[in-house]
């Protein structure tokens, strides 16, 4: 009975001992340091990135339809949005150059507007004194 409480003592010592290194391993790997390390693949940024141009450059010429596909939908983009905006002003434009225009109707004279808008209030209150019309204006 001894024995086999030994024995027992010295595997979990030994999976304690696994489980330090495991965890050490682990810490190691998750540093930050390490971290950027791997996910840029190489020690020096600027050569990571000319290693990615490099790339880029060669699938273009390898397949340059994509590249062109993607260039002409954002070409139609942009081509879209100068269009809408140009259409915008001119739309403003019209609707300004129509309100100066409203003026010269003969409804409109300020004159005119007060005679309808006495009818009105005597339509809608009929009989009543002009000192309350005066006050409704």
């Amino acid at each position: 009975m001894t024995k086999s409480a030994e024995k027992l003592e010295q595997e979990i010592e030994a999976s304690r001992s696994k489980l330090e290194n495991t965890l050490d391993d682990l810490r190691s790997r998750l540093n930050t340091s390490t971290l950027t390390e791997n996910l840029v693949g190489t020690h020096n940024p600027r050569a990571a990135l000319n290693l990615l141009v490099q790339r880029v450059v060669n699938t273009v010429r390898i397949d340059p339809v994509p590249v062109l596909l993607i260039g002409a939908g954002l070409a139609f983009l942009a081509y879209d949005a100068v269009e809408r905006g140009l259409e915008r002003r001119r739309f403003l434009s019209d609707e300004n150059s129509q309100r100066g225009s409203d003026h010269a109707l003969p409804g409109n004279h300020p004159d005119r507007l007060n005679d309808k808008l006495d009818d009105a209030l005597e339509e809608s209150f009929p009989g009543s004194d002009p000192v309350s019309v005066k006050l409704t204006k």
